[in-house]
């Protein structure tokens, strides 16, 4: 009886660390999500404001999110169904990182109808991760 209790007891202690494993990574995941809406918000503030410097600060807020995506982790935050689109997801960072960086670019030579475009590339890529990912 005592064994079956311990192997019982042990049993749950191993499903429960399995399953905080995959809730540590989406509790990640869902936190840099959380940032990068923060950082969107501060690049369009500085935006409608021109304050190039609150969109450097949000550009680099942004960037600093990109690693969860950009890596083979987020194989495993995926649900199981949407496992196969994890490139899907590092293609969407890559794109996020070119196109910040050119804003950054724009707002230093002083064009920010240019920074503002790049601003509107970088909503739709978020746009198009969430239709297509993050419908879950």
């Amino acid at each position: 009886m005592k064994k079956s209790f311990t192997l019982l007891a042990l049993s749950f202690l191993l499903a429960g660390s399995l399953n905080a494993a995959g809730t540590d990574h989406r509790t990640m995941l869902m936190k840099d999500m959380r940032t990068m809406l923060d950082a969107m918000e501060d690049i369009q503030r500085g935006g409608l404001y021109s304050s190039t410097e609150d969109m450097k600060a949000g550009i680099k807020k942004l960037q600093g999110t990109l690693k969860t995506l950009e890596s083979e982790e987020i194989k495993f935050i995926l649900p199981k169904d949407q496992v196969y689109a994890y490139k899907f997801a590092q293609k969407s960072a890559h794109m996020l990182r070119l196109y910040s960086d050119d804003m950054i670019v724009s707002i230093e030579a002083g064009r920010m109808d240019e920074a503002l475009e790049d601003y509107n590339q970088l909503l739709k890529q978020c746009t198009s991760c969430h239709i297509r990912i993050r419908n879950w």
